[in-house]
């Protein structure tokens, strides 16, 4: 479902991807692993559009869209969670939500407002609550919840776990676990590898703009060389 292809990205003229290439197929979850700095974040926002590569490919489901505008990306079905969260404070959970709404795709059930809440109990009882008065994992909640409504064929979600309480790390898990299970494609950009374990089936590890390791992610957990020269703070 998803190719990047030598993929070049650049902040002026610091250079931070460098040529990396990586593929999800439909209905993985894949994790981007590394250190702060290594691209991460970068890589997801050139998919998205958010920043246009100097390089590379980026096909979407056979469509090249390196360089397309992000809402044009977004409307051909790739759904994204920052990791600044960016919900509309003034706004109700509920108004949110409305925002993110998109058409049904063909061949996937829709995401509804009732079905959403089903998936997210919390945010059921705080559908007329003012977004900026959330609690943070609420935000994230709510954040992942509004990309669903976009009814995306694959989500990007950037750094997750990123300042939360274990307790709320643990129910974001849970419901990553759960889009995994009704065969959502998935691309998670995270430092936490333990955080992935159990959600993500495969990882690429990258470290100053380039990949350096494509494996499962047991194998990954098994290989302590890997693990102590790419991912240990």
């Amino acid at each position: 479902m998803l190719q990047v292809i030598d993929l070049h990205a650049r902040y002026g003229r610091a250079r931070i991807l460098q040529g990396i290439s990586f593929a999800a197929a439909a209905g993985e979850v894949l994790v981007l692993l590394g250190r702060n700095g290594a691209g991460k974040s970068t890589t997801l926002k050139s998919i998205i559009g958010l920043l246009r590569p100097a390089a590379g490919r980026v096909l979407f489901d056979g469509l090249d869209v390196a360089g397309w505008e992000p809402h044009r990306i977004a409307r051909a079905g790739l759904g994204y969670v920052p990791e600044e969260r960016r919900i509309f404070a003034d706004l109700t959970v509920g108004e949110n939500l409305l925002v993110g709404r998109q058409p049904p795709r063909r061949g996937q059930a829709p995401w509804t407002e009732a079905r959403l809440f089903e998936l997210f109990p919390p945010l059921a009882d705080l559908r007329d609550r003012p977004a900026g008065r959330l609690s943070g994992g609420e935000q994230q909640m709510l954040t992942i919840a509004r990309t669903l409504m976009g009814n995306p064929r694959l989500i990007l979600l950037d750094e997750p776990s990123e300042g939360l309480a274990p307790i709320i790390v643990a129910s974001i898990g849970a419901l990553l676990r759960q889009l995994r299970a009704i065969g959502s494609t998935v691309l998670i950009a995270e430092q936490n590898m333990h955080f992935c374990l159990g959600i993500a089936s495969d990882a690429v590890v990258i470290d100053k703009g380039q990949i350096v390791y494509r494996d499962s992610i047991a194998a990954l957990k098994a290989n302590e060389d890997v693990r102590r020269r790419y991912l240990a703070m």
